[in-house]
């Protein structure tokens, strides 16, 4: 499948519920739940490669419902051909993966060569005033979240218009989750610029990768996952088809 082949019959071998997960912060990482979303990872991760990826298997472990496989990865990444090793841990429950973990062997460079198969980030500059910083002369960590916000919502108007515009009055937009990674301190005064980008989407929901920097260094990380609501019940609803061509899904 990875080599181009037909994706019906590994799905064939998931269970309905099957949950894969990828470590890292590189636009294939995160959890992936239920068959649908682990096909659609396996089919990113080929187009990411260029339409193809060589996988070599060298060993194999197997228990009554764990197997181990180790196995090497060839492909051409961000226009540079990259070799990663990894070892791949399933749990099988009635003949089918239940649940994977894909553990890379060399996690920084695994991490380093699926970066370059992210899209031009979208560049967004902000300067820390006295009212971001309360009573020190540091941006506070919930003013942080105000910054990330401001940033995903100049990404979306740069792709796809104003939010309300685009989504229409039948639908809103919440954000889920935030996770973010403090890394270095930011000042009264300084100018944090913030790249964003469109880390994964699916019919509802979009996830945002986020990297803030003061000069050259790296402020914090973060990832988001905002969710399309049905304006009226609540429900999760679909975004419009040309939302999602505009921002890139």
């Amino acid at each position: 499948m990875y080599a181009g082949g037909e994706v019906e019959p590994v799905a064939e071998l998931l269970a309905q519920d099957v949950v894969w997960h990828v470590p890292g912060r590189s636009p294939i990482a995160g959890d992936y739940n239920g068959r649908d979303a682990v096909v659609n990872y396996f089919t990113a991760r080929r187009k990411l490669a260029g339409g193809a990826i060589a996988i070599t298997k060298h060993g194999e472990l197997a228990g009554s419902d764990v197997v181990v496989q180790l196995a090497d990865g060839r492909a051409a990444l961000g226009g540079e051909q990259t070799v990663w090793r990894t070892a791949g841990v399933y749990r099988v429950a009635d003949g089918k993966i239940a649940e994977a973990w894909l553990v890379p062997l060399e996690a920084a460079a695994f991490e380093r060569a699926w970066a370059r198969t992210r899209p031009d980030a979208f560049l967004y500059r902000q300067r820390v005033r006295p009212q971001y910083c309360a009573a020190s002369t540091f941006l506070g960590h919930p003013r942080f979240l105000e910054f990330f916000e401001a940033a995903f919502v100049e990404w979306w108007r740069a792709r796809a218009g104003g939010l309300e515009e685009s989504l229409g009055p039948e639908r809103r937009l919440t954000l889920a989750t935030v996770q973010v990674d403090y890394l270095a301190p930011v000042r009264l005064d300084d100018e944090l610029k913030v790249e964003v980008w469109l880390a994964r989407a699916s019919r509802c929901s979009l996830q945002l990768g986020y990297d803030a920097f003061v000069a050259d260094v790296l402020a914090a990380r973060a990832r988001s996952r905002y969710v399309c609501l049905d304006a009226s019940s609540g429900a999760p609803a679909a975004f419009p088809d040309a939302v999602l061509g505009k921002l890139g899904a």
